[in-house]
């Protein structure tokens, strides 16, 4: 299923990771004519002064200077990166260093320095979508990592049921069924609290068949 693209950024903000000047006042003009609240992020010693994680994706969304020197820090510009936040890189000397950090930081689409205003909405319009696109794929793919490790945690519950009981493994699995839905859990939750909470011949272990 194909979901909807973003196309109005009206009331959305827009946080400068840059210094003022020239290079990106046509930017800030632009930004504020498509309906977006335009803050500078405050920098000390070309770092800015954000917390991320404090961000609101379907608010918020970061234009990064690639001139300057790990604005995010070390880990953003050291490894790929998944920002919580929609991320545009704003290009001024094209060296493939400064272009590298700027695709570890996570922005998913660019705009050159100095920015001219007909360029704007294109790149929030790429920026925004490509990083939802992103987004949803990392979050699929933890959902799954989890599902994989709560289905191995629920086999080996079978198994030491099994063992313990001496009952085969349909019984077990009913003995686990029953017993998580009384303390209010799913199956598979239920599995791996009994892995790390109980010894192998704890008596939540034992059948009271």
């Amino acid at each position: 299923m194909t979901s909807r693209m973003t196309q109005n950024f009206s009331h959305r903000r827009a946080l400068l990771v840059c210094r003022m000047g020239y290079a990106t006042e046509h930017l800030e003009r632009t930004l504020v004519k498509l309906g977006l609240n335009v803050e500078y992020v405050p920098l000390g010693d070309d770092r800015a002064v954000i917390s991320l994680n404090e961000l609101d994706r379907n608010r918020d969304i970061l234009f990064l200077d690639g001139d300057l020197p790990s604005p995010l820090g070390e880990a953003y510009s050291a490894t790929p990166q998944l920002p919580p936040v929609p991320l545009i890189g704003l290009v001024g000397l094209e060296a493939p260093s400064r272009l590298k950090a700027l695709l570890n930081a996570g922005a998913t689409s660019f705009l050159k320095k100095p920015v001219h205003g007909s360029c704007v909405y294109s790149a929030l319009f790429l920026g925004v979508n490509e990083h939802r696109v992103r987004f949803s794929l990392k979050k699929n793919a933890e959902k799954h990592e989890r599902k994989r490790h709560q289905r191995k945690a629920l086999v080996k519950a079978i198994l030491n049921l099994m063992e313990v009981n001496s009952i085969d493994d349909e019984t077990a699995y009913e003995l686990l069924r029953k017993e998580s839905m009384k303390h209010r859990m799913n199956i598979e939750d239920y599995s791996q609290h009994l892995l790390d909470e109980c010894g192998f011949h704890d008596h939540l272990y034992q059948s009271n068949r």
